[in-house]
This record gives C-alpha cells, sequence and structure tokens, in this order.
C-alpha cells in the first residue's frame, strides 16, 4: 500500500464556475495527480449561500471528523478529499444592495425589493416575478408541483397589491439556486469527473457527501455519468419523491429515479433527516409549497382538485432531508442504533439524526447541524469501510485476500 506523503493529508478545493466548470484549472489537475494513489476519493459539497472561505472551512472541518473515524483504517486506505465549491449566493453584498454595483441573480429586483417599495412600483415588481416563474421550465413532476404552488403564490401577492411580499422573491430565488445546483453538479460529473475517472486504469472508489442544496448537486453528478461507491446526503434540500418510480398525483417517475433504475451508484444512498431542520421543515415547505389548499379542496385551479391537488401540495412541500426518502421503500434507522447495527443492504436507507442533530439556531434550526462523529461514521459505513459493532462503528474486517 502506498504510504501517505505530507501533501497527501491535504485537501484539494475545486472551485466551480455557475455552470458547473472548474474555475481554477491547477486544482483540477492536482486531483488528477493524486488520484492513482488514492483507494477512496471522499468528495464534500456544501449547501446554499456559502462564499469560497465558508465552503472550504465546512469543508476541512467535515474532513476533520472524517479523518478520525477512518483512523484505524490508515494502513488499508488512502484517502483522498475533495471539497467543491459551486456558486451558491443568489443576492448581491446586503452592504452593495442599493448601490449601482450590486449583484446577484436580478440586482435591480432585489433592490426594490429590499426598499420595500409601494405602489405602482411594488405591482411591477410581483409581476416580473411571475414571468420570471412562467418562464421556468419543470424538468420532473415534483418541480412542476414547486413551480405550480410558487405561480399560486404570485398570482396572490399581485391580486392583493401593496408590498412586495420578500417571501416571493426569496422563494423565486430559493427554486431557482436549487435548479443551478443540480445543473452545476450533472455537468461537472458529465464532463469533468466521469471523464477523469475512466482516463484511470485503476481510480479510486467514489464517495459522495452532499449537504443541503449540495446534496443536490452530488446526485446529479451521479446522474451526469460519474459511478460513485456511495452517496451521502445530509440534510437534502430537494423533493422527498425525487427518487420514487412514480409520483403520487402525477404518475411518472421522480427526477432522480434514474439514478436507481440504472443502478449509477454501486452501494447505497443514505439520507439523514433530523426533526429540528427548521429551514427544510418550515421555510422549504414555505417556499416550495403554497402554504394553503382552499376550502374547497382544490389545491390547482383548473389542473388538479381534491385528493390529487392535496397530493401535489405534500409532494411541493416534502424535503429529503426532512421526512426522508418517499415512495422507495426505504427503511428507517436511528442514526445512534446504526453505529451498533450497520446499514442495512438497502439502494436508500432513511437515518433519523434527531437526536444528534438538534441544534437550535436562529431560523435555520439545526440544518447546519452536520459536524457530528457518528454522522462521518455514517459516511464511513455508507462507503463500506465501517460496520456497526457493539461499542459504535468500527473498521470491517480484513478479507482473508487482502495484502497492503
Amino acid at each position: 500500500m502506498t504510504r501517505l506523503r505530507p501533501r497527501d493529508r491535504e485537501m484539494i478545493f475545486l472551485p466551480l464556475t455557475r455552470d458547473g466548470r472548474p474555475a481554477h484549472p491547477r486544482a483540477l489537475e492536482a486531483l488528477e495527480d493524486r488520484l492513482p494513489d488514492a483507494t477512496d476519493c471522499f468528495l464534500f459539497c456544501h449547501g446554499w449561500l456559502y462564499d469560497e472561505a465558508e465552503a472550504r472551512q465546512e469543508a476541512a472541518r467535515f474532513f476533520a471528523l472524517l479523518d478520525g473515524v477512518l483512523a484505524p483504517l490508515r494502513e488499508r486506505i488512502v484517502p483522498l478529499r475533495l471539497g467543491l465549491h459551486w456558486p451558491s449566493k443568489p443576492f448581491a453584498d446586503s452592504a452593495l444592495t442599493g448601490a449601482a454595483g450590486a449583484t446577484g441573480l436580478w440586482p435591480e429586483l432585489e433592490r426594490r425589493s429590499v426598499k420595500r417599495s409601494r405602489g405602482r412600483g411594488s405591482d411591477a415588481n410581483v409581476a416580473v416575478l411571475r414571468d420570471l416563474c412562467a418562464a421556468e421550465i419543470p424538468r420532473s413532476p415534483e418541480e412542476e408541483a414547486e413551480l405550480d404552488a410558487l405561480a399560486r403564490r404570485l398570482a396572490r401577492a399581485e391580486r392583493e397589491r401593496g408590498v412586495l411580499p420578500l417571501s416571493a422573491f426569496h422563494a423565486l430565488s430559493f427554486w431557482v439556486m436549487k435548479r443551478r445546483a443540480g445543473e452545476v453538479g450533472e455537468r461537472f460529473g458529465r464532463e469533468c469527473l466521469a471523464p477523469l475517472w475512466r482516463s484511470i486504469p485503476r481510480p479510486p472508489r467514489l464517495h459522495l457527501i452532499g449537504h443541503s442544496f449540495g446534496a443536490k448537486l452530488v446526485t446529479s453528478i451521479a446522474l451526469g455519468g460519474a459511478r460513485p461507491e456511495s452517496v451521502t446526503l445530509l440534510l437534502a434540500a430537494f423533493s422527498a419523491f425525487a427518487f420514487a418510480p412514480e409520483i403520487p398525483g402525477f404518475d411518472r417517475p421522480g427526477f432522480y429515479y434514474r439514478v436507481l433504475a440504472e443502478r449509477r451508484i454501486a452501494g447505497p444512498i443514505v439520507v439523514l433527516r433530523s426533526d429540528h431542520d427548521t429551514a427544510l421543515g418550515t421555510f422549504y415547505r414555505a417556499v416550495t409549497g403554497s402554504g394553503e389548499i382552499d376550502r374547497h379542496g382544490e389545491a390547482y385551479p383548473g389542473k388538479r382538485a381534491g385528493r390529487l391537488g392535496r397530493m401535489a401540495e405534500t409532494v411541493a412541500a416534502s424535503a429529503l432531508g426532512a421526512v426522508g426518502a418517499r415512495g422507495v421503500g426505504a427503511p428507517e434507522l436511528d442514526l445512534l442504533g446504526i453505529q451498533q447495527t450497520g446499514i442495512p443492504r438497502y439502494p436508500i436507507v432513511n437515518v433519523d439524526g434527531s437526536r444528534v442533530v438538534k441544534a437550535s439556531g436562529f431560523l435555520l434550526g439545526a440544518h447546519r447541524d452536520i459536524f457530528h462523529r457518528e454522522i462521518a461514521a455514517l459516511v464511513g459505513m455508507a462507503a463500506g469501510l465501517l460496520v456497526g459493532g457493539p461499542d459504535g462503528s468500527r473498521p470491517k474486517p480484513v478479507d482473508p485476500g487482502f495484502s497492503p
């Protein structure tokens, strides 16, 4: 087994452009240079609203925990740590919002929104948001449900007139950035990661770890053609029905069903959720769902009424990291319990982390509370390197044929 050199203990940090291309070729060259010596490559991707410095810090912090749980395996594996950053901030810097040079998805619309302009300008802003929403093309039933709900919210805002509801502006930007995460991941997987792995005679096993929107990004890497050994989704901010063979009320599969049907992941998809994730349990529901069904039970006027409307509303409002994967027969285990039992052999496993992931951060609740040894061990178990044991996770027993 190749011994670790000092540089091999360092994380490679790879920023991506907003269309999914590597922003710094040298980082990609470093990855290509070190891949042949590695046995396992762990890729970590952050969620929404992180700049490069924050993304680097979060990846380094998570890998430090992962290094701790993998330490007993140091003579058997050579891990490679890859941290990604994708442009995940839709808004201009708050200090620049009122300035002419402010940047963001829609800088002028953001300036007007932050100022809470009234009267005709506000009505025009809602109309612009409505047109932007109408221009989006859903790529799956769950996205269709989300966009329909958002369109109804904007229509209500336009009828009510007055102050532009910031929730509508944030809801549209939230939805667009969620879409961006998927597109960035798919292109990066298709044009960069998959070809790079194919170019190596004996490439390392690839393990994808994503948090929040980063969970959508890493799942899209698999959709783009990369063939990971395992995928761990931490408090994932996309639809709980995304892997389902049939979306309730639509009779069509979820966007990531192909990942399962075509067996693009050798091992399990592990979905960590928490009851204490306010961002997904409350905020996600508020921005992806309409927040209400009218008194006649018609959530989708002119399209779907009654029971079908309620099911579509449920699809729109259900986040993977809040309720777990739905419609796929995934078992649910407890994060602490799984340290003793290990991960069962299912394509998707839901893991309830509520006893560990329980921070009470302002507005977000426990949404960013992912830095726990038990979660790092969960990644190791998903990777097939650790198993459960009476005293907690431990290295997988050595195969009799193993030779360092």
